[in-house]
């Protein structure tokens, strides 16, 4: 620990461990850093830890270390690397005793949480509230990056907790100025301490590894992601019907496990053999397997309030053609050739169309994601979350 840093407490869910990390590893070089991992036993799998190995370490506090085994280690260990790491293993029931006993044995045996400036929270769940009683006297930062339901889904859990939380949150962080614009219409008590971050791109999911995958000779366009109403897998798919007789040298890919009570049709019946579709949870290597040698990736969202999976294409320089919703346009490079009327299959099917035909386009827009790679952004997140914390000091 070095005495002339800041302590500060990380605490998130593998929902988000794609873009928390990439902001840990910049924020471990500035700040003495404290990360605790909540796992429930339906997100563990996000980690490549095994149903099996979930129940085992139920209930319980274990290092980083002690849980992620070979690759997966390795992969998040620079990373990780200065900041100390705790995984706190939860009942799915969020709610339940146990949950909250756990928050109890894990201070008691980490009292060095307590010495934190200030805590960052990215999610927030009914047994959270002994932990935050017992740091009531430390800032708040949440980062919030859903302020509203999306399309199909309920949040009335969530809305009960924004109500219980909220008036003891001292900073709020979103992702996108769409989010921020969302936030501050639904929540306009709190509007005057909300921040905007830039998301990274997620150079985590790219392994970068020879795996001997073989290199398609043929042509791929990608729908990638959970499938969900509000994402469009649907408008795809139609669009791709319209497209695969003709572009017999492409393989038009769904690839993403749908959500529980949605069941689209294209997978009951699926007759044309370059469309491939991939109802399952898709792992690093698999993810590998399909983005490398990727043509496009599509997003044909109803609505958005930002995208991992734009920053998951971007980590392999996959060019993205999404809906005009404003969430998604305000990380598309190229609006005119990479974006569609939001819910039009034939504009849709005709920005396909041109893009997989157009070599120069793709190539110009790959250009454009390097450029933004190579600004860094988790490292501007850091220092604006930094001077945050300095002001408010200077203010009290």
């Amino acid at each position: 620990m070095k005495l002339d840093m800041l302590n500060v407490n990380y605490i998130t869910r593998p929902w988000f461990f794609d873009i928390s990390i990439e902001f840990i590893k910049e924020l471990k070089q500035k700040v003495n850093l404290n990360v605790i991992l909540i796992i429930a036993p339906a997100t563990a799998s996000y980690l490549g830890i095994t149903d099996q190995e979930a129940k085992e370490y139920l209930n319980k506090t274990l290092r980083l270390e002690d849980v992620l085994k070979g690759e997966n280690y390795e992969r998040v260990y620079p990373y990780f690397e200065g900041a100390k790491v705790l995984c706190k293993f939860e009942q799915h029931n969020e709610s339940s005793f146990k949950n909250t006993v756990g928050w109890s044995k894990l201070l008691f045996s980490n009292k060095y949480l307590y010495n934190s400036d200030f805590t960052i929270l990215e999610s927030l769940s009914f047994a959270d509230w002994y932990f935050l009683f017992r740091i009531r006297n430390k800032k708040l930062f949440y980062i919030i990056h859903d302020p509203v339901a999306h399309t199909g889904e309920e949040r009335g859990r969530i809305d009960t907790l924004n109500r219980l939380y909220f008036p003891y949150i001292n900073q709020f962080i979103t992702y996108s100025q769409f989010s921020a614009k969302i936030f501050s219409k639904n929540f306009p008590l709190f509007k005057e301490k909300l921040k905007t971050f830039k998301m990274p791109v997620y150079t985590s999911l790219n392994i970068g590894i020879d795996k001997g995958f073989k290199v398609n000779t043929r042509k791929k366009v990608v729908f990638f992601g959970r499938i969900s109403p509000y994402k469009g897998a649907e408008l795809f798919y139609d669009a791709a019907i319209q497209l695969a007789i003709n572009y017999f040298d492409t393989d038009f890919i769904i690839a993403g496990k749908t959500i529980d009570g949605y069941q689209p049709e294209f997978l009951n019946y699926n007759p044309y053999q370059n469309i491939i579709i991939k109802n399952r949870f898709i792992d690093l290597e698999e993810l590998y397997e399909i983005m490398v040698d990727a043509d496009l990736c599509v997003l044909p969202y109803l609505d958005a309030t930002q995208s991992g999976v734009i920053m998951t294409a971007y980590a392999f320089e996959l060019p993205v053609l999404v809906s005009n919703c404003e969430g998604l346009l305000e990380y598309c490079f190229d609006k005119e050739n990479f974006s569609f009327e939001n819910g039009n299959m034939d504009d849709l099917r005709n920005k396909m169309e041109t893009l997989i035909s157009s070599p120069t386009l793709l190539a110009q827009n790959k250009r454009q994601i390097l450029s933004y790679t190579q600004q860094n952004v988790s490292a501007q997140n850091v220092d604006l979350v930094i001077a945050i914390y300095q002001n408010q000091q200077s203010i009290y």
